[in-house]
């Protein structure tokens, strides 16, 4: 298997709802690189709900938790990442200097919806691509208003945003019938990075491997490469991500016989 690249894992102790103490951050470590994988953002939620959790002290505890896993002997790559709220001055707060993009670059800027809402966030997507910076949805799956409006996902995709989905969300879905959903996605090209968004070693653990080898199954090693490892490395270094456009939809049976009109005998 391909060294795995986990582009969203709360991995900073204290700074979250992630690990709370440098021990379980290491076991959570030690998990990922048993699965396999090798390089992950460590990732810290940073919106109005986290007063206290600024880009620098994300940076801050990514630098010790590096030492930490040079103590350990665990040669596991971190980069600093933030998990953006989305707010509607997030292009303000960019320029500003406010936020965090990707690994601690200016081309990724990993974001997420408010708690149980969906946003329309089209003209935030072409804001921020006009200051240089392609947005990240985390775990775009979640929200039903994305998963079951079949344009929707198209549409972000055309305008330039980048599409994660959770490795748990490809194992243990959510809602019956969302298998056969983010397996279309994924057969079409609609996602771009399959992320752990670990947050302990119990609930939600950084587990990759997994999801990897249904991608395997589902749409074979190529693309299997590409989303957990490939296009993870190429964000993280903060490198265009160049993904072809997503494959046209198939158009039911059904409604190809209705646009075709009733069959006449003769």
């Amino acid at each position: 298997m391909i060294p795995l690249v986990d582009t969203h894992c709360h991995l900073l102790a204290g700074l979250d709802d992630g690990p709370r103490t440098v021990d379980d951050a290491l076991v959570m470590c030690r998990m990922a690189w048993e699965e396999g994988t090798r390089v992950v953002a460590a990732t810290a939620h940073l919106g109005e709900q986290w007063p206290n959790v600024t880009p620098d002290r994300i940076r801050r505890a990514t630098l010790e938790l590096e030492a930490e896993l040079t103590a350990a002997q665990l040669p596991l790559t971190v980069y600093p990442t933030a998990e953006v709220a989305i707010r509607p001055e997030l292009d303000q707060l960019w320029q500003r200097g406010e936020l965090l993009g990707v690994s601690g670059r200016n081309r990724y800027l990993l974001i997420e919806m408010p708690a149980g809402q969906l946003v329309d966030i089209h003209r935030l997507v072409c804001q921020l691509d006009a200051l240089g910076v392609r947005l990240v949805l985390a775990h775009a799956e979640r929200y039903p208003e994305l998963l079951y409006d079949r344009g929707a996902m198209d549409e972000l995709v055309r305008i330039g945003c980048v599409i994660q989905v959770s490795s748990d969300s490809i194992t243990e879905p959510l809602r019956r019938g969302d298998t056969q959903i983010l397996k279309r996605w994924i057969r079409r090209g609609l996602v771009h990075l399959i992320a752990s968004d670990g947050h302990s070693r119990d609930r939600r653990p950084p587990r990759m491997a997994a999801a990897y080898r249904r991608i395997v199954r589902w749409a074979g090693e190529n693309v299997a490469n590409r989303l957990c490892s490939i296009n993870g490395l190429i964000v993280l270094e903060g490198l265009p991500l160049r993904a072809p456009p997503p494959e046209l939809r198939r158009k039911h049976w059904f409604s190809r016989s209705i646009a075709a009109g009733p069959r006449t005998h003769s």
